[in-house]
């Protein structure tokens, strides 16, 4: 007899002896449970991931719990992915959003425009946690410095990331501008039936520097944000180093040769097969048919 109720112990955990909301109820985080915050979903106590739903005002303690959902959900979409980043009323958005959800669910859209598609799913639980989230505010201050861009400025990974208040340093609520697929920008493209050579902010009221992703965002939706200075890599955004030698040849631009996704990257010392040593270039320096210039 012991051994079957520590069997239906570890089977059920002792959660079901809670209150169970039912599954259309958002999570809420920070929770408390059993002293313990919680900024995520967790296994604790049960065998899938769960979430509070509800909890006390003063103490923030569990009240009720959900189990989470590992993908997108619902929507008008048939739960498709969220695609990051999105547009919606004219703002950019790389998080989930509860923004104009009747029940305070979080969102996304499941192309890289709600605004002109109209497609969205609820999103996976397990994207949630206590971090901000909202759309990216441009301008916004960081460190008394206006910034209208994604920037890598405080980001000791070289990240590009977004305030998402309009004064950063006294409101610091922030997010990576992580693309849901990384990938290039490609010109010349075509937008509201202009072709574009470059990076444009035509069409975008928070003054962000988008660029679809493939030849004709009239048709696909898939733009991204375009970076404004070098970021990522091994050397943590460091800027590009023209001419610099890799594989033997010398670049004078930057290159997307062995490059996953074909992104284009550059070295940030002048010779790679040295130093190894590169961040990922940023988009205004690609041009159309950018590529190597080398000898």
């Amino acid at each position: 007899m012991g051994s079957i109720m520590a069997f239906l112990l570890f089977t059920c955990g002792l959660l079901p002896l809670l209150t169970e909301a039912t599954a259309d109820h958002p999570c809420v985080f920070p929770f408390i449970y059993k002293n313990k915050s919680y900024s995520s979903c967790t296994k604790d106590d049960y065998h899938e991931l769960w979430c509070a739903t509800s909890t006390d005002h003063g103490t923030k303690n569990m009240l009720q719990w959900k189990t989470c959902s590992p993908k997108e959900y619902g929507g008008n979409d048939g739960g498709r992915a969220c695609v990051f980043p999105y547009a919606y009323k004219n703002q950019t958005f790389y998080t989930c959003t509860n923004l104009d959800s009747q029940k305070g669910n979080f969102w996304c859209a499941t192309t890289g425009s709600y605004d002109k598609d109209k497609k969205w799913s609820y999103c996976a639980d397990t994207r949630l946690s206590a971090n901000s989230h909202g759309p990216c505010v441009f301008p916004f201050i960081y460190k008394g410095k206006s910034y209208s861009f994604c920037t890598t400025s405080g980001a000791s990974t070289g990240k590009l990331w977004c305030s998402l208040t309009s004064n950063y340093d006294t409101i610091p609520k922030w997010t990576y501008c992580d693309p849901s697929e990384p990938r290039p920008c490609t010109f010349p493209f075509i937008f509201k039936g202009k072709s574009y050579s470059a990076c444009t902010m035509d069409g975008s009221g928070d003054k962000h520097c988008g660029v679809p992703r493939l030849r004709n965002y009239d048709k696909d939706s898939k733009w991204k944000a375009c970076a404004l200075q070098e970021y990522e890599g091994n050397s943590n955004g460091q800027p590009c180093v023209f001419p610099f030698t890799y594989k033997g040849r010398k670049f004078f631009t930057c290159t997307n040769e062995d490059s996953d996704h074909g992104r284009f990257w550059c070295a940030t010392t002048g010779n790679y097969d040295k130093g190894k040593k590169w961040s990922y270039c940023a988009d205004t320096r690609v041009q159309p048919g950018g590529g190597d210039e080398c000898q």
